[in-house]
């Protein structure tokens, strides 16, 4: 399991959760299959968790999802 943690300080360019685009996704699976085969562990599944913190008045608000996407094979 991947976990990617994305922050905003409010919503101007959408909220946290909105930063992880497809084409990031694409890009955190590539990393992951690569770190996988690196470390012998090729062909396993993988999937990823999203964290969003959203700061308000100084303090963080939490959003996980978990299992957002998934390498597929």
């Amino acid at each position: 399991m991947f976990v990617e943690v994305k922050a905003r300080s409010g919503y101007h360019f959408g909220g946290p959760l909105a930063a992880v685009t497809a084409v990031k996704q694409r890009k955190l699976i590539r990393m992951a299959l690569d770190y996988l085969a690196r470390s012998g562990l090729s062909g396993r599944p993988c999937c990823f968790d999203v964290v969003g913190v959203l700061i308000r008045d100084g303090r963080p608000e939490l959003e996980v999802v978990t299992n957002a996407f998934g390498a597929g094979w």
